[in-house]
């Protein structure tokens, strides 16, 4: 007879089907009716609730204060990787994917092994694993460093930035990393935003002392995301290298990638809650509360925008729903306080540019689709919730189908969610609800009509009914293999520049 550590009996798998799910030593090794337990076996009862693969966040920044930027700038992340992956696992997210940041001038090899250091250090409660941001190329960087982390060190991503003085790369750069990246078969992410463009915003804007919160929408306008994604997909294409255009925020961007992935283009597309749910209204807020909602690219307050974002959720165009995890507590001297100042009337005034970018998100995540998506506007099920929380990240960062799926041989890792009739709504309160090391969420109040009841990884509960109950340090780095979404390569091992510019 076939023996289980854990059985989940009476679970509606992904939506569509009730069935036991039988867990043995981190693993899922039966799915079936009637499985039975041994004396030693640990029974649960989903009563029919749907059950989800444990999400996987893509997009997370978590401690992110220990590069010469952040020090400089004197700010320090909300978020440890023991609170903020302690969070995720709350809001059933079981996999992050973090950012390892080279500074100009310093070796990505040895940052990226700062970072895992720091990750033993802390302790994680989630599996994760690592991006590469890139923001110094260098022939060492790209010709020796890279390939070892790589092929030995499983990290199979890069981030590339557009924008930020401190971290964009020039175009001859952009291209030599995505010629890198196609040959490692990483896949390159891409904060796609025109840098100059903000930049000659921002300093017209301070200039004529416009620098409260809610002139960042104007310092970042939609043509600056527009024409640096279209940039992006342009060099994408030429060097025949997966893409992912992150945090999409508006109707422009999100139509160049729809048509470049009709034509097969290796174009692939994230986008973020913020950008489904909160406003450039949001950034008026007074007594400068506003600056709770500074991230880049900024809120857009068009109902048009927002609704474009929900039309690229529900038709295909975005890949993958990640939170953008990047904290900074608002009372806070080293948070977002280090914006706050005073006119020459001693009357309160923002800093737009002095503010640290980013919201927190992690934990709220995975069940705000779920309440928006598929309860709320029903424009998803739960089959394109699956995709977009899990299943596609997974393809995409290389952990399929380890993660990211409800079969048999993939690790254990489990949402059971709250039977949808017993479950009563509840209006999100940070202190109450949260466990991240922020002192605000930026969706404070709103509904939701449903939770993660219980989460598991690798066969292990780590969150029960509202509390915590995994170990810190039972998270494990993961080693990831290439994507495995599909895509049309234009040409096989004979590609090179010059075939592909003919």
């Amino acid at each position: 007879m076939q023996e289980f550590d854990i059985v989940l009996r009476n679970a509606c798998v992904n939506g569509t089907h009730i069935c036991d799910i039988g867990i043995k030593n981190e693993t899922i090794t039966a799915l079936g009716l009637g499985l039975i337990p041994t004396e030693d076996t640990e029974l649960i009862d989903c009563e029919g609730a749907v059950v989800t693969p444990g999400g996987i966040d893509g997009h997370v920044h978590l401690a992110q204060d220990r590069s010469p930027r952040a020090r400089a700038a004197g700010y320090v992340s909300a978020d440890t990787i023991e609170t903020g992956t302690r969070s995720a696992v709350a809001g059933g997210t079981t996999t992050v994917l973090l950012f390892a940041e080279q500074a100009k001038g310093q070796s990505l090899k040895e940052q990226v092994a700062n970072y895992h250091l720091l990750a033993q250090e802390q302790g994680s409660y989630a599996d994760y694993g690592f991006h590469a941001i890139i923001t110094d190329p260098t022939e060492e960087v790209l010709e020796n460093e890279l390939p070892i982390l790589a092929r030995t060190g499983g990290i199979m991503s890069m981030k590339l930035f557009l924008t930020y003085k401190h971290m964009r790369i020039s175009d001859k750069q952009f291209l030599k990393a995505l010629k890198k990246a196609r040959e490692l078969k990483m896949v390159a992410l891409v904060h796609a935003e025109n840098g100059d463009l903000v930049d000659f915003f921002t300093e017209h804007l301070e200039e004529m002392g416009l620098t409260d919160p809610m002139y960042k929408a104007i310092a970042h306008p939609p043509e600056a995301e527009a024409e640096a994604v279209n940039r992006a997909v342009t060099f994408s294409s030429i060097m025949d290298t997966p893409m992912v255009i992150v945090h999409v925020s508006v109707q422009e961007p999100m139509q160049i990638i729809r048509k470049a992935q009709s034509l097969l283009k290796p174009v692939f597309a994230e986008t973020c809650p913020q950008y489904l749910l909160l406003g450039k209204q949001r950034l008026e807020e007074k007594h400068f509360c506003g600056a709770k909602y500074i991230c880049s690219p900024p809120l857009r307050s068009d109902p048009k925008e927002i609704e474009a974002i929900w039309r690229g959720i529900v038709n295909g165009t975005f890949t993958i729903f990640s939170s953008d995890h990047c904290p900074y507590r608002f009372n806070d001297a080293q948070g977002k306080q280090l914006g706050f100042s005073r006119d020459c009337n001693g009357d309160p005034k923002g800093i737009f540019t002095k503010v640290p970018n980013g919201l927190p998100g992690v934990e709220t995540r995975v069940p705000l689709l779920f309440s928006e998506g598929v309860l709320k506007r029903q424009c998803i099920d739960v089959k394109r919730f699956v995709e977009l929380t899990s299943e596609n990240p997974a393809k995409l960062y290389g952990l399929y189908p380890k993660k990211g799926a409800i079969q048999i041989g993939s690790d254990a890792d489990l949402v059971i969610w709250h039977q949808q009739e017993s479950f009563f709504p509840k209006r999100l309160n940070h202190d109450r609800d949260l466990h991240d090391g922020c002192d605000y969420s930026p969706y404070e109040g709103i509904e939701f009509l449903n939770w993660p009841r219980m989460t598991l990884l690798r066969g292990e509960i780590v969150f029960r009914e509202g509390n915590v109950v995994g170990k810190r340090g039972y998270g494990q780095f993961i080693r990831r293999k290439p994507c495995s979404l599909p895509f049309q390569r234009r040409m096989g091992k004979q590609w090179n520049v010059l075939q592909a510019a003919l």
